[in-house]
């Protein structure tokens, strides 16, 4: 994995913090998609199939680092990710 092309120095920003699973949402006005941090997929509300994703995995402190499905499964570990616990709604 530490030949991995899509670890750019995400330790950085990433390491150890909380992450929740949710649907996308704009982070401010204007705003119409993110991309994963790993391997820049494509997550938006965009049901025309141009987006990757619809969710994913976003930081619990800021809201504003996404981690597609595929990549937190792999990161999880070597991150140390905590997992939110999901809200009761």
């Amino acid at each position: 994995m530490r030949d991995d092309w899509r670890l750019r120095g995400q330790e950085d920003y990433l390491f150890g913090i909380t992450m929740r699973h949710a649907s996308w949402w704009p982070y401010r006005d204007g705003w119409d998609h993110d991309h994963c941090e790993f391997c820049w997929a494509e997550i938006s509300e965009d049901q025309t199939g141009h987006a990757d994703y619809n969710e994913g995995w976003v930081s619990s402190d800021d809201s504003y680092h996404w981690v597609c499905d595929p990549c937190f499964s792999d990161f999880r570990e070597k991150f140390q990710w905590v997992v939110e616990a999901p809200s009761a709604e």
